[in-house]
């Protein structure tokens, strides 16, 4: 699984060969009632004090991040996922993807939006996302005898980072 922004990697880095061999699907879930949608990160800016050209700076950010035009520009040309909600009712949210095999990627990708449950995080997040992932892909490759040992080995490390007690 990738973020729906790789779309644009993966279109613009493969062998042309590939092209009509891709294609784009929910997250899978356990159960009925699992969500098939997620987000973890977003992108920050920022016009440095020592810039020559604030102004224009600021009038990029303002088209490329204000204005539906500018999402859908960088939605078509490098599949960045639009913030602007707006954007989402562009007609080209539609149109079947010629790389995907005609497959309606944003459709697939913007139709998961609404599943997606906020993120509340703290400030040791980074660290314990990296000592879980870890645990994962070592769990995967059959380090632990059991998921269960390989979140408790992850709950360990976080402990030991954070200063902060394992929940019983």
């Amino acid at each position: 699984m990738y973020g729906a922004w790789y779309e644009g990697t993966i279109r613009s880095n493969v062998p042309e060969d590939q092209a009509g061999k891709w294609g784009v699907y929910p997250m899978p879930t356990l159960g009925e009632e699992g969500s098939r949608a997620a987000n973890l990160g977003g992108s920050s800016l920022a016009i440095t004090a020592g810039s020559e050209n604030k102004e224009a700076a600021f009038a990029y950010l303002n088209y490329a991040l204000g204005t539906v035009e500018g999402q859908v520009t960088m939605l078509r040309e490098y599949g960045l996922v639009p913030s602007l909600l707006d954007a989402l009712e562009d007609p080209f949210v539609q149109e079947p993807l010629p790389f995907w095999g005609d497959q309606k990627v944003w459709e697939v990708v913007l139709g998961t939006l609404d599943g997606i449950s906020p993120n509340r995080g703290t400030p040791f997040f980074g660290d314990a996302d990296t000592i879980v992932q870890t645990a994962q892909t070592l769990y995967l490759n059959g380090q632990f005898d059991s998921a269960q040992e390989a979140l408790d080995d992850a709950a360990q490390q976080i402990a030991l980072v954070t200063g902060l007690p394992v929940a019983e």
